[in-house]
């Protein structure tokens, strides 16, 4: 039995693919204590770990209106990097667990680990990131980097503070990776990717039913098509795509199911047409069972979710990383991008019900969200990630693990 403890970052879609291993690592007979905002207490406690609130985390809400650019949160997280990463050496140098397992964001797991020189598994809930932006695109790259200019001098100066603190060997920046990097995604859906290499172990999504319970009106649901729509966990405050959903879906064929997100007014943004079901939060893997297709923000976990059910998606991003899984979509034949050019997100109601109808109409769609739904489905998930922690404890460490 190994000592685990988990440092995560406060948002779901990347704390949603750890829960299952750590609720697997738990059941294997090791100790975990889980690391997090505390507004995520009952979801990763539902886990059987121990939970561990980090301290002065920003709201749900603020967190949500910084993730979708890049730019905006990794200055966030700058921010909060040395008093959390001073929080959690403490916290580390007093449990002293057999292994570190952190989020790749969280960069207050990494570098206190090194600071502990504890034994570290980086979990990365999306594409490796290094080595895959090529497939977006020179110009949208161009325009990236672009965005980026104005906060390179505070970035710069965030990095030096952190080298001062830590030492240049502890602290890389945003993004540092282990020895073991768990990449929730299958090989064959992963960007070609030179960067990746031995260290890396591509294991497919990992979902859990148990942790993503919610109520819904089932008996609702009509005859005939149904699409799900849903901008996620971060970028479901856009109310000029809600305004362009009901224009375009008003008087379609099909019947829609919207989830709004748990901190939008549901009143602001109007009266839905007779043929939606709208809803804060709506059970997605269950969702997902009765659709035929998936109106998309390109979160890497809603896309493979829909992927592991067979539906195709039309895929409308709102920011940089969700264009690199929207162009894996559509390069896989498993559905549609839309409004992938910046500024993203912005399309009209004309674009959406063309781009709907042939999502819905050409069969080769659902075929390919079904074929490449069996190489997330084959990469092993949650056993094949708890596997590898443990074979990388008996090998590194001489950890002794249940057989």
């Amino acid at each position: 039995m190994a000592r685990m403890t988990y440092v995560g970052l406060p948002a779901h879609g990347h704390t949603n693919p750890a829960l299952p291993v750590l609720r697997e690592l738990k059941q294997r007979g090791h100790q975990v204590i889980a690391y997090n905002a505390d507004y995520f207490r009952e979801k990763m406690a539902s886990t059987g770990a121990d939970f561990r609130a980090l301290p002065n985390m920003p709201s749900e809400r603020r967190i949500s209106e910084v993730v979708h650019s890049p730019v905006d949160a990794s200055v966030m997280f700058s921010e909060l990097s040395s008093p959390l990463t001073h929080f959690m050496i403490d916290q580390l140098e007093r449990e002293r667990p057999d292994l570190l397992i952190y989020d790749s964001i969280a960069m207050w797991g990494y570098i206190a680990a090194r600071v502990t020189q504890l034994p570290q598994v980086c979990f990365i809930s999306h594409f490796v990131l290094d080595g895959s932006l090529l497939a977006i695109g020179l110009g949208q790259l161009a325009r990236f980097y672009g965005s980026v200019l104005p906060f390179i001098p505070k970035l710069l100066a965030w990095r030096r503070s952190l080298v001062r603190e830590f030492g240049a060997e502890n602290a890389e920046g945003v993004t540092a990776y282990a020895d073991l990097n768990i990449v929730f995604t299958s090989q064959a859906f992963h960007p070609e990717n030179r960067f990746v290499d031995e260290r890396f172990r591509f294991v497919g999504p990992a979902i859990d039913a148990q942790t993503r319970k919610g109520d819904f009106p089932f008996d609702q649901l009509t005859e005939g098509e149904k699409v799900y729509i849903s901008l996620g966990t971060i970028n479901h405050l856009d109310l000029s795509f809600y305004e362009a959903v009901f224009a375009a879906f008003a008087d379609f064929p099909a019947q829609f199911i919207l989830s709004a997100g748990k901190n939008t007014d549901l009143a602001a943004i109007g009266q839905p047409p007779a043929n939606f079901i709208v809803r804060n939060v709506v059970p997605q893997l269950a969702i997902l069972q009765h659709v035929d297709g998936f109106i998309s923000h390109g979160g890497i976990n809603s896309v493979q979710e829909s992927l592991l059910y067979g539906v195709p998606l039309l895929v409308v991003p709102h920011h940089f990383e969700q264009l690199l899984n929207a162009k894996r979509v559509a390069q896989e034949g498993a559905g549609l991008l839309l409004g992938g050019r910046y500024p993203y997100g912005r399309v009209t109601p004309q674009q959406l019900r063309r781009a709907l109808e042939g999502v819905l109409t050409t069969a080769t769609y659902r075929q390919n969200a079904e074929r490449v739904g069996q190489t997330l489905k084959s990469a092993g998930g949650t056993q094949r990630a708890a596997d590898e922690i443990e074979s990388y404890l008996k090998k590194k460490m001489g950890a002794v693990v249940p057989a």
